[in-house]
């Protein structure tokens, strides 16, 4: 799916994995962790990598032997993981910082998450085993 990268796609981009989902027969219980996780994903391309300006954003989705490989490919300024600070869950909700969680959730839902920096852009890479 190719969309502008703006907020305004992120409903029609939920749509788009959730139809995936149930054209490759996703087990049920996996299918909001795996939209929460491209939701969380393109949102931090949108906020934070092209500045809520909004830029290319190619989304897919693909099942193999039962493993779900969504791979976001942008063109937006390169992200670097290791800089960002892990959030601090043990804190009380009303003492952290307000939002930080993208890439932490992202870390939680999802088995495996690979972030590359292209010469012509970003992709991100998250992978969930025994989904089918």
């Amino acid at each position: 799916m190719l969309c502008s990268g703006n907020m305004n796609d992120l409903p029609a981009l939920i749509e788009f994995v959730e139809t995936a989902c149930d054209d490759a027969n996703v087990r049920d219980d996996l299918r909001f962790d795996l939209t929460l996780a491209v939701e969380e994903a393109a949102s931090n391309v949108i906020e934070h990598g092209y500045n809520g300006k909004g830029g290319a954003l190619v989304v897919s989705f693909e099942l193999r032997e039962g493993v779900v490989t969504i791979c976001l490919r942008d063109r937006a300024r390169p992200f670097k993981p290791g800089k960002v600070n892990r959030p601090d869950t043990d804190l009380p909700l009303e003492d952290r910082p307000l939002g930080g969680l993208g890439l932490h959730l992202m870390h939680q839902l999802m088995d495996e998450v690979r972030y590359e920096i292209l010469p012509d852009g970003n992709l991100l890479t998250m992978i969930k085993r025994d989904a089918a």
